[in-house]
């Protein structure tokens, strides 16, 4: 899949669009279609994500990352410059974009504008059928409640994919050596929504492998006073040094809320406890 991080000029395509947040099942859906019904009309597949402000479940990068695997051919990642759903059409997607077709899921909340749009200026709207589970239609909502309440077994079911974080290994403070653990601290963008502060486990994608981890997630009162909030993760058998290299973090359970301690080895103690739940958890998750 091409990356584009700005709109430009781009002719004969399909387009599906929206901000994507948190992409679920739903959004895999349609941008399975979009590339299936691009392919039959000879057309170029374009998932165009308009970003959002504030803090968001996925990051534009993220987004790539998980469309990657649909068959759609580019991702383009803009600000929508269309003050409403008749300007977004006709003037980016039509215009600009170059869209003989829109693919947009049953249940978007403008969906008749953008066919009365569309219909002005000759594009072909696909709908896409609602993605459902037992509990009812699959939104980014849902997966914002269930990630709220640190529930990422839902999160991972509502959405096809474990909730993860991307960004690049960069240096800390290297405490975790002082407890024989040493960690990975994750640099992710600062808009990227962070699970609350906790021990989680995780699965860690770097050098080409992935590894089974235990991630701390938030302040750490028991070795500093330091208000930034850090993810450390510490990869099992690991020894490589990874300083700069991407690095992809799958949230898969939270194990415990932040403790206070009196000392390194009473965080030592508790260390091992929670290494045992992690693997514990990761070995069934691996069945």
């Amino acid at each position: 899949m091409k990356y584009i991080g700005e709109l430009r000029e781009l002719k004969n395509t399909c387009i599906a669009f929206g901000t994507f947040d948190s992409v679920h099942r739903g959004h895999l859906k349609v941008a399975q279609t979009l590339a299936r019904e691009a392919a039959r009309r000879n057309l170029t597949s374009v998932i165009v994500s308009f970003r959002k402000e504030g803090e968001v479940l996925t990051t534009e990068r993220e987004k790539e990352f998980l469309f990657q695997d649909t068959g759609a051919e580019i991702f383009v990642s803009a600000e929508n410059e269309g003050d409403t759903t008749d300007e977004t059409v006709k003037e980016i997607l039509a215009g600009t974009l170059g869209a003989k077709a829109l693919v947009v899921g049953e249940s978007h909340r403008d969906l008749e504008a953008v066919r009365a749009a569309a219909s002005s200026c000759g594009i072909e709207v696909i709908t896409v059928k609602n993605v459902e589970d037992e509990e009812g239609l699959i939104t980014t909502e849902r997966v914002r409640e269930a990630f709220d309440a640190l529930d990422y077994e839902k999160v991972a079911d509502l959405c096809g994919h474990p909730y993860i974080m991307m960004g690049e290994v960069v240096h800390g403070k290297a405490l975790g050596r002082t407890v024989g653990m040493p960690t990975a601290n994750v640099g992710v963008p600062n808009n990227k929504l962070k699970p609350d502060s906790g021990v989680y486990a995780t699965l860690g994608h770097v050098a080409g492998g992935t590894w089974k981890s235990l991630t701390n997630i938030g302040k750490r009162p028991s070795v500093d006073n330091n208000d930034h909030i850090t993810i450390e993760a510490f990869l099992l058998n690991f020894k490589q040094d990874i300083y700069g290299k991407p690095f992809r973090l799958e949230v898969h359970k939270f194990i415990r809320g932040v403790q206070k301690f009196n000392n390194l080895e009473e965080v030592q103690q508790q260390v091992q406890k929670d290494l045992q739940k992690v693997k514990n958890f990761l070995d069934f998750l691996a069945k």
